[in-house]
């Protein structure tokens, strides 16, 4: 038997932002950002068995990134992979073309943001905005 999901989209995206102002609650939390379909409108967008992808851009962290894939999961969201990056970080994967940077700064939905910090970003970052990721 076939079954048929129902998805809402902006119950989902009520849902992401619930979680991403608790995650920005954390001092080093500096911007969580949805890209990927789920922030896309239209026939590229999602679907019920789309995820999220989130970027969380991190100050700083003593972290290694394998823990941080944990540590940074939003509280309670399903269906979710997370980018935490630290800004150099992700500035440098920016500057490569690597990772899921250039996507965030294209398409992307920032739900919490700490002080302009993904304003500053994505202002620093003009250059790459639109260009694809290589990896």
């Amino acid at each position: 038997m076939t079954q048929v999901f129902r998805f809402d989209r902006e119950a989902r995206l009520q849902e992401i932002l619930r979680a991403a102002r608790m995650l920005g609650e954390r001092p080093e939390v500096l911007a969580v950002v949805l890209f990927g379909s789920l922030a896309r409108q239209g026939p590229r967008g999602a679907t019920a068995m789309s995820d999220a992808d989130i970027l969380v851009l991190l100050a700083d962290t003593p972290l290694p990134f394998e823990a941080r894939l944990v540590d940074y999961r939003l509280p309670g969201v399903r269906g979710l992979e997370v980018f935490p990056y630290t800004w150099d970080e992700a500035l440098a994967l920016a500057r490569e073309g690597l990772g899921p940077i250039r996507p965030a700064l294209a398409e992307g939905l920032c739900f919490f943001e700490r002080a302009g910090a993904w304003a500053r970003f994505r202002e620093g970052n003009k250059a790459f905005l639109g260009q694809g990721a290589k990896g």
